[in-house]
Order: structure tokens, then sequence, then C-alpha cells
């Protein structure tokens, strides 16, 4: 079977630079061999495709995650932010009309 090549690997922990640095320092290293177990079984499975549709839920993962982290680091919790952005977009769209 074929070992999972470091360059994939390289680009992951690439991203995790994006993550808060205590949920790096505390999940970095597992998130990287989680992630390659995960890379070499969507090769085996599916290939390419299998290996694409895996980064396609790594970016949706990466978004998701560093939008959350970040907030809380300045102390806004995602119910509050939704709740702001509501008011702002009704906010403007009563301006536009």
């Amino acid at each position: 079977m074929r070992k999972t090549t470091p360059h994939g690997s390289r680009i992951y922990s690439a991203i995790l630079l994006l993550y808060p640095r205590s949920l790096r320092r505390e999940f970095g290293q597992e998130m990287v061999e989680v992630f390659s177990d995960q890379l070499r079984d969507a090769r085996r499975l599916g290939g390419w495709l299998g290996e694409m549709k895996l980064w396609g839920c790594v970016a949706g993962e990466t978004v998701k995650t560093l939008a959350t982290a970040h907030m809380q680091i300045v102390g806004v919790s995602v119910a509050s932010a939704l709740i702001a952005f509501g008011l702002i977009s009704t906010f403007l769209w009563s301006m536009s009309r």
C-alpha cells in the first residue's frame, strides 16, 4: 500500500498555521496524523476524486473552525456574531428600500 506523500501533509500543516496557536499546540500533531490516515484511505478508496473530496472537507472545516476559534479569542460567540450580522443585514436592506 502506498504511503501518504509528505506533500499533502505539508500542505495540511501549512493550513494549520492559520489556526490559533493554542489549538495547534494541543491538537496539531494529532490532526496531521489523522489527516494523513484520511488522505491515504481517500486515495485507496476513491483515487484522485476521493482525495479532492477530502480536501473539500478540509476547506469547509477549516473555515468553520477558524471563524469560531478566532471569534472566541476576541470574545464573540457564534450566536452573537450571527445576531449582529442579521441586524446589520436588516438595517442595510431597509436603507436600500
